[in-house]
């Protein structure tokens, strides 16, 4: 008999049991078009739709007959566009030749680190930690090393814990601020202290900021803001969050020009570019930043306050509210169960969809993270849902009874 050919070892490598982070949120799809009533509070996607603004310059722009490939980099306009935006945002010059546009900071971060890492390299992740990273660093062959971040101190950096995990084969530091799923937002002082630390041991600092416009409490900060940086910093952003696109697939990277060249082959070799009327669309979004970002940032800062506030009168429930972002990391211990458990049993028997801990790491096994993705009247009545189930969990009587 012949044998089938093999798959390569990347397939094992990215079949992490990170991998089955959203199979509730997949149920839970299933369950809602079998006609059950199901609350999604799963996957990160807002319910806010797209400004009629950016929606009208797609509309222009394929009517103008921009259908057609894309400069590998990015449209030169967007990239522009983008260092503009970024040099106000982050009071510093960006020119255009530290842009690279992708679809999506997913593709980002990975076109990244495959210019980065290689085979017998480190990198070290913040735990807890956004569910694809790990197959991210996997995938280009690297090992994780973990710091796992402290939930009593409200998961602020460890700067010993991290400079105690360098050793000789570290390549680089992937943090994420807003966090997601703590929404823990780094401070000024924790972010100057990493970046020496990055600095004196010749270490990428790559800096997932899809959440930067989402901060709540205090002032957001990133390392791109430090004048040292520039050399030692990668920044990953994108239109997803901040101005309710998170299907439209758009997203960049801040890195030095060296990088954003070798960016640029991948993309090449990867991609072939993105969409030219995305990218027109895209540059509407970022000059009608002022009108559209503050109208999200308000509505999930009100969602955040008036859910977290209700959770938080729920005896068994230990919410860690965000300071940023657009989720709530939620410990069930208490209660008897972890996350995994406690996630099932509420999509069962609550109609709730959240994603369990362990898709962000051991440290959060016994936690569930909860979206604010839906609107105020939807996250009434989830939380409502939640008191009842955890009341009946909490008075011994079996779920399988709500």
């Amino acid at each position: 008999m012949m044998k089938s050919p093999q798959l390569s070892s990347l397939t094992r490598r990215i079949a992490l049991p990170q991998a089955k982070a959203w199979e509730i949120t997949n149920r839970a799809l299933e369950m809602d078009a079998a006609g059950e009533d199901i609350i999604h509070l799963g996957i990160g996607d807002p319910d806010m739709d797209t400004h009629p603004s950016v929606v009208q310059a797609l509309h222009n722009s394929i009517e103008q007959g921009r259908t057609h490939y894309p400069p590998l980099a990015g449209e030169s306009a967007l990239r522009k566009e983008v260092a503009r935006h970024c040099t106000q945002f982050y009071a510093c010059d960006v020119t255009s030749e530290q842009v690279t546009i992708f679809p999506g900071v997913q593709s980002a971060l990975y076109a990244s680190f495959q210019c980065l890492v290689e085979t017998g390299d480190e990198v070290i992740l913040l735990q807890p930690t956004y569910a694809t990273y790990p197959a991210v660093i996997e995938a280009c062959g690297a090992t994780i090393v973990y710091a796992a971040l402290d939930a009593a101190d409200g998961f602020s950096m460890n700067i010993e814990l991290i400079e105690s995990l360098i050793s000789s084969r570290t390549k680089a530091v992937l943090i994420n601020s807003p966090s997601n799923p703590s929404g823990m937002v780094f401070s000024k002082k924790e972010l100057q202290s990493l970046l020496a630390v990055c600095l004196s041991n010749s270490l990428w600092l790559v800096a997932d900021e899809v959440y930067a416009d989402l901060v709540f409490d205090g002032e957001f900060t990133s390392p791109y803001n430090l004048p040292a940086a520039r050399n030692n910093v990668v920044v990953l952003r994108s239109l997803s969050k901040s101005h309710a696109m998170t299907g439209w697939r758009i997203g960049w990277t801040l890195a030095p020009p060296h990088l954003t060249q070798s960016l640029e082959h991948l993309s090449q070799a990867m991609l072939f570019g993105v969409s030219q009327f995305i990218q027109d669309a895209a540059i509407v979004a970022l000059q009608n930043s002022a009108q559209i970002v503050p109208a999200i940032k308000q509505t999930f800062l009100v969602r955040r306050d008036r859910f977290c506030s209700q959770l938080e009168q729920i005896a068994g429930l230990r919410v860690y509210r965000p300071k940023g972002g657009m989720f709530a990391l939620v410990d069930v211990s208490a209660l008897g169960y972890d996350g995994e458990s406690f996630a099932n049993l509420l999509l069962q028997e609550a109609g709730i969809a959240v994603v369990p801990g362990f898709a962000f790491g051991e440290s959060v096994l016994n936690c569930v993270r909860i979206g604010l993705s839906q609107n105020q009247q939807t996250l009434d009545e989830a939380a409502n849902r939640i008191r009842v189930f955890v009341h009946k969990l909490r008075s011994g009587q079996q779920a399988s009874s709500i």
